[in-house]
């Protein structure tokens, strides 16, 4: 038979509201620091499993995370203490798996970088916060496959020194390769 224990435990300012099932923590749970959220969190058969979303100390929404099997799976959501989003990822068994975005307090795109469980994986890109790209780099299974490609902020090349191609230069660059 299922035993069924509500949990309604304060220490000092903390509280925490959840139940256990047969010893093990199970379903909802909430905790509360000095009366405002800090964390909600999903279990099942004692593992976390499920919703979870995490609270800045001023209230705002932290992190909005999946777990399946005590493992982060799925989307997850990052913000800063002012509200606005500043990474998105994806998950996989625990491992960073697809396509995650960091973003500039404005809400541009710092960074897109891919990943396959867990490593980095396919073309990594840093942006300027103008939008131009900063650097680009590829990668298979977590190895870095040749010298990052770094630009300015007005996308120009940078040569060895880190300084901007001249502009002639650049436009020859960029009308060997031919169109991407």
């Amino acid at each position: 038979m299922d035993n069924v224990v509500k949990v309604d435990l304060k220490r000092a300012e903390s509280h925490l509201r959840t139940a256990l099932l047969d010893g093990r923590l199970e379903g909802p749970a909430h905790i509360t620091e000095t009366g405002r959220p800090q964390a909600a969190l999903t279990y099942r058969n004692g593992q976390l499993d499920g919703p979870m979303v995490l609270y800045h100390s001023n209230g705002v929404v932290s992190a909005r995370l999946h777990y399946r099997l005590d493992k982060l799976h799925g989307p997850a959501q990052f913000y800063s203490p002012q509200g606005p989003l500043i990474r998105e990822a994806n998950y996989q068994a625990g491992l960073l798996h697809g396509v995650t975005n960091t973003y500039f307090e404005d809400g541009s795109l710092a960074a897109r970088e891919h990943f396959r469980l867990g490593q980095m994986h396919g073309i990594s890109q840093r942006f300027h916060s103008n939008g131009n790209v900063a650097a680009r780099m590829e990668y298979d299974r977590g190895k870095l496959l040749q010298r990052a490609c770094e630009f300015s902020r007005d996308g120009r090349p940078l040569d060895a020194y880190g300084r901007p191609l001249r502009r002639w230069k650049a436009w020859w660059v960029k009308w060997q390769q031919g169109p991407q």
